[in-house]
């Protein structure tokens, strides 16, 4: 799904939803499209003009910065080892 559809339906919806959960509604998309697999770039060029996605995406890159994804074969190799 383009990410420019996705700004447009945001835009339509957030009208609906109660001023003061615009904060959690803009993190919870931002936490969609990044566990989607959308690139922080591309999410801050689609939603260019939303104080409130931007905001949300500056966090959720502050929060998650040096993370490392673990996988199961990660999982797996650690379990043999204890063996």
């Amino acid at each position: 799904m383009s990410l420019q559809f996705v700004s447009e339906v945001w835009d339509l919806l957030k009208t609906h939803i109660d001023i003061h959960d615009h904060t959690d509604a803009a993190d919870s998309l931002v936490n969609l499209l990044v566990e989607n697999n959308y690139e922080a770039n591309e999410i801050k060029e689609a939603f260019s003009g939303d104080k409130k996605i931007l905001t949300a995406l500056k966090n959720y890159i502050a929060e998650h910065d040096g993370e490392e994804e673990f996988t199961e074969e990660e999982n797996d190799d650690d379990y043999d080892e204890w063996d």
